[in-house]
Formats: structure tokens, C-alpha cells, sequence
């Protein structure tokens, strides 16, 4: 994937649109480690037993590297011949483990996400409809979720909510990531789930923003420039791997750790930071908004 279009361009094939993010994310981390070995894909299929024809399709997400199970775990002799062959330490094969479909409570096009939201070391998020997932107390996920359309039953958004409540589990590793958090003002006085809940996940904010690894910042809805109008998106930073951005859509979502596609996002939230109120008045700003509740 080189881009981060949800839908596809005119013209565009249907194939790499079609595949799962994690796929997607594959395929551009194997062009990204050829193009820096300095080979074609060609020259890296000479290097390899597999033909061009395959490095061409698994680089366009029109087919997976998996070719094989053993024990239970998902296997790739296409990996591990690419990463001997990229040098990349092994980077290609960390990935393997989210192209497998495992099900569980999240939909298919999140689960990658989630993977590597459990790895990171860093987390940025800019939101402008709710509160993100990871700070949400567990009546107001319900809510959240419960509001979707075509509804989906309840015993879903239970799996769901619990799940969303695991998430926040990273923050109880013995290293936490460090989230910088960023929302639109709208967010805090959307009512989702009534003014009680709402309430109740304004305290949560409060006490949450006073944490040392949580920076939380607020865009007044007064603000005349808007570094991000164009809509929510998530920044993940890891110990070793390339940052990765991971952009959602209705049903569907989009990630890539190309530089030249996350490098202007991140300026984007860095002004974001600079033309919000200061974590004080954002804390501030909170606690006024939860006493006119």
C-alpha cells in the first residue's frame, strides 16, 4: 500500500484495495526493505527460489506469504528468504502473526491494529467524534458501540466492550507507552450514553490526564485554524520498527509505515498540540464542562 485512500482511485486495481490492512502493511514494509537494499524486484527474486511474478503480487497484496501451518503457527518460506535476503533482522517475519484471521471479538480490518497497539511504545491519536477506546471507561464503550448502524446484538458489544477494556492493559505494563492524546472540544460535550455517563467518563479523563505517561490536550471548537479538519487518526511509534499510521474509515481502515505518508500526519498533530489548550486548561476545561452536566 502507498497511500492511505479508503476507497479506490479511478483507475486503481482492485486487488490491493480488497486485502486486509495487515496484508497491505506487509506488502509495503517488503518493497520498503527491497528499495533500501537498493534491489528491483527482479533482482531480489534472483536472489530467492520464488519468481519475480510472486515478489510482484505479494508487493501489490494480491497474495499472501503464508504458505503453510505447523504446530499452530502460521509459517512463510517467501518471508524467511527476504528477510536473509533484505537483511532486515527478522522484521518481515514479526509481521506473519497478524495475517492470520484468529477472530475474536474485533472486527477483521482492526485486529492488526490492535496487534500492534499492544507492541507500541509510543501512541498518538487524534480523535473527533468520542473519546478514544483506550480511555474510555466501560459504560461509555457500551454506549459508543451500541450506537452503531445497522446495530449489532447485545451480547456483541459485551465481547466488544470487554475487549476495548483489555486494550487498556498496556497501561498496566511495567513500561506503559506514552499516549499523546488529542480531541476536539465537540467530543467532550457530545452526550453519548446520557449526561450521567458522560459524566462519569469526564472524572475518568480528569484522573486519566494526571497520569505521567498521558498527555491530554483539547482543540477548542473556538479555534480559527485547524491543523486536522481532514479527520481522526492513530500514530503508533515502536522500539525498533518504522512508525506506523493507521487511518479508519466505516467498515474499513487503512495503515502504512511509509515515511513519506506518516512524516506530514505527525507535523499535523504536532500543530494540533500547539493549537490546543495546555493539559492544565484542558483539565481545566473538563472539569467545567462535567460541573454544568
Amino acid at each position: 500500500m502507498t497511500d492511505l485512500h479508503l476507497v479506490p482511485e479511478e483507475g486503481a486495481e482492485p486487488g490491493p484495495r480488497a486485502a486486509s490492512p495487515a496484508l497491505r502493511y506487509y506488502a509495503t514494509e517488503l518493497k520498503r526493505h527491497r528499495e533500501a537494499a537498493g534491489l528491483t524486484q527482479a533482482q531480489l527474486a534472483d536472489l530467492i527460489p520464488y519468481s519475480k511474478s510472486m515478489v510482484s503480487m505479494v508487493e501489490t497484496a494480491k497474495r499472501s506469504p503464508l504458505d503453510a501451518r505447523e504446530g499452530g503457527t502460521v509459517t512463510s518460506k517467501f518471508t524467511e528468504y527476504c528477510d536473509g535476503a533484505l537483511k532486515t533482522g527478522g522484521a518481515l517475519q514479526r509481521i506473519l502473526p497478524l495475517l492470520e484471521d484468529t477472530g475474536g471479538p474485533y472486527p477483521p480490518w482492526f485486529r492488526p491494529y490492535a496487534n500492534l497497539e499492544a507492541e507500541a511504545t509510543a501512541i498518538h491519536e487524534y480523535q473527533t467524534q468520542a473519546v478514544p477506546g483506550l480511555l474510555q471507561t466501560a459504560e461509555y464503550a457500551r454506549a459508543v458501540l451500541g450506537c452503531g448502524t445497522p446495530p449489532i446484538g447485545a451480547d456483541e458489544v459485551e465481547e466488544q466492550v470487554a475487549a476495548r477494556i483489555r486494550r487498556q492493559g498496556v497501561f498496566g505494563r511495567k513500561q506503559p507507552p506514552f499516549m499523546w492524546v488529542v480531541v476536539d472540544e465537540i467530543v467532550l460535550r457530545r452526550p453519548i450514553g446520557g449526561r450521567d455517563v458522560l459524566r462519569r467518563q469526564l472524572e475518568h479523563l480528569i484522573e486519566v490526564a494526571q497520569r505521567p505517561y498521558v498527555t491530554f490536550v483539547v482543540v477548542p471548537s473556538g479555534v480559527e485554524e485547524h491543523a486536522a479538519l481532514d479527520g481522526s487518526f492513530s500514530i503508533l511509534t515502536f522500539a525498533e520498527d518504522a512508525p506506523l499510521l493507521y487511518v479508519e474509515g466505516r467498515r474499513t481502515a487503512a495503515m502504512t509505515n511509509l515515511k513519506q505518508d506518516v512524516t506530514p500526519v505527525l507535523q499535523s498533530f504536532m500543530t494540533l498540540c500547539a493549537q490546543g489548550l495546555s493539559p492544565r486548561e484542558t483539565r481545566g476545561l473538563l472539569a467545567g464542562i462535567m460541573g454544568g452536566l
